[in-house]
């Protein structure tokens, strides 16, 4: 049965799941990049509706000054025909070879209305112009408020009003005008446009390669690398936000060192939880099912008696870190080291159905890394570990005082896990009859050593040395003890490695 971290698994697939379900990302500097491009177009367009306004009131009032001119000049000759009722004279001032239409050539049309009502009109006069029917009563020239570009004035003789005339000017000279000022402000948009976009370009970019290393910093962060740190410069919001992130790594780097400290001394499990804002209510004293297991040196005391402090101290380490890779590869969880023993416990803090198993063949592969340490005594004799195991309930919970907690197991199964080991010899593997059958597994077989009186157990208990028959099993163990002398793979191996 693999045993791999399920946890693990699922945060890489979420990472994977979220990133194909992220939008195209867009680049900040293009966002900017568009919307100064955006807004300088709009500007200089209507910079321009101001401008063509502005000339065209200017345009306009030059017409107008122009018009006054001609109009005044016109109503004068017109007088004495418009009283005498001469349409000849009329259009022969206005229509002749020297005619007002052939010495004014802006003008388009005239028209000329009577005092009676009746009117009269040469040129090109427009057929929505209805202004015209009425009689204007301004001395003064008067432009009307028609879509074209009417002039009138009225026109008087000896103070009696003989009628209007009304002269249309061409606009096509403003045409002319306004399509050059347009194409003009075309090419300066354009070239406006183009010099503030490469400019917003340049500047987001240095605005947003900051912002770039720090999305890239966070996810070194996401994924654990509390190493990374950001170079800080200038006085600005994104300066702050770069030193409060390096600040936010040095505090997570800080929490993680803390965590990984109190690791060694308590349960890893218990302080993850604790340090991830975990509740202690989770941790209620209760009856569990367990295996424990139990592993000394053989011949301990004669051997600290004879050896240097610093050599047992650097001997037991040796042992005790290739144990713990063991135990922590099936799932286990090293409970406490006394003196020259190992405790540890499966099926808690990590829940596994098949713990017995598992710490069976931890066990086995403990005994087997052992001979492979190949650790001498000063007589010559090798240094040896033997293991007991026992499964059964055992009181979960925190055990000592106030001032001084540990959450460990204790209990009837317990204790006999520790008189199993004392039962066998270096190299053995010993445990009751009962854990045995817990195993459910043909991999292994019972060397019976018969029924043995147990402290602290009313009945006699019939225990027995443990050993793997199976290819399979044996080429489990040889593959996790293998792991364990791979000090350069993660300690936590068995949550990514191995067929257990």
């Amino acid at each position: 049965m693999p045993l791999q971290n399920d946890n693990s698994v699922q945060i890489d697939s979420s990472h994977s799941g979220a990133a194909s379900e992220l939008p195209p990302r867009f680049p900040i500097r293009w966002r900017w990049t568009m919307l100064v491009g955006f807004a300088v177009m709009l500007a200089v367009l209507v910079l321009s509706l101001v401008i063509l306004d502005m000339e065209r009131e200017a345009w306009l009032k030059n017409q107008e000054t122009q018009a006054e001119v001609l109009v005044d000049r016109l109503g004068d000759e017109l007088k004495i025909p418009m009283l005498v009722g001469s349409s000849a004279d009329i259009e022969l001032i206005i229509k002749g070879k020297k005619g007002f239409l052939t010495k004014v050539p802006d003008v388009l049309g005239v028209h000329i209305q009577y005092a009676n009502g009746k009117d009269q009109h040469f040129g090109d006069i427009g057929q929505d112009d209805p202004l015209l029917n009425k009689l204007v009563q301004s001395s003064s020239i008067v432009r009307l408020p028609t879509e074209r570009l009417w002039y009138v004035k009225k026109v008087e003789y000896a103070g009696t009003v003989v009628g209007a005339v009304g002269v249309r000017y061409s606009e096509e000279a403003w045409e002319e005008l306004a399509g050059r000022l347009v194409g003009r402000m075309a090419i300066a948009a354009v070239l406006v446009v183009m010099m503030s976009s490469v400019l917003v370009y340049w500047i987001a970019g240095r605005m947003s390669h900051p912002l770039e290393m720090l999305a890239d910093a966070a996810q070194h962060v996401a994924y654990g690398d509390y190493s990374v740190r950001l170079p800080v410069s200038g006085n600005d919001e994104i300066s702050d936000a770069t030193s409060q992130f390096n600040a936010m790594v040095e505090e997570l780097a800080h929490k993680e060192e803390i965590k990984d400290v109190f690791g060694r001394y308590l349960n890893p499990k218990l302080v993850s939880d604790v340090f991830e804002g975990g509740s202690m209510s989770s941790y209620d004293n209760r009856r569990q099912e367990v295996t424990v297991l139990f592993a000394d040196m053989v011949g301990f005391t004669a051997f600290s008696e004879t050896t240097d402090t610093e050599e047992v101290v650097d001997v037991l380490n040796k042992h005790f870190e290739v144990f713990h890779r063991i135990i922590d590869y099936y799932g286990g969880h090293v409970d406490k080291y006394i003196g020259d023993a190992v405790m540890a416990v499966f099926n808690h803090p990590n829940e596994d159905s098949d713990h017995v198993r598992h710490s069976v063949m931890a066990g086995l592969a403990m005994v087997v890394a052992c001979s492979k340490l190949g650790v001498l005594r000063n007589n010559g004799e090798p240094i040896q570990f033997r293991v007991g195991l026992n499964n059964g309930e055992a009181i979960v919970g925190n055990i000592g005082a106030a001032e001084r907690l540990e959450y460990t197991v204790i209990g009837d199964t317990v204790n006999v896990a520790s008189r199993m080991g004392g039962l066998g010899e270096g190299g053995e593997v010993v445990l009751s009859r009962p854990t045995f059958d817990h195993i459910g597994s043909d991999e292994f077989a019972f060397d019976d050593m018969g029924e043995r009186d147990i402290k602290g157990v009313s009945k006699p208990l019939r225990c027995g040395r443990v050993k793997p028959v199976e290819e399979s099993a044996q080429r489990n163990i040889s593959h996790a003890v293998a792991l364990a002398f791979d000090l350069t793979l993660p300690s936590d191996v068995r949550q990514i490695i191995g067929d257990v």
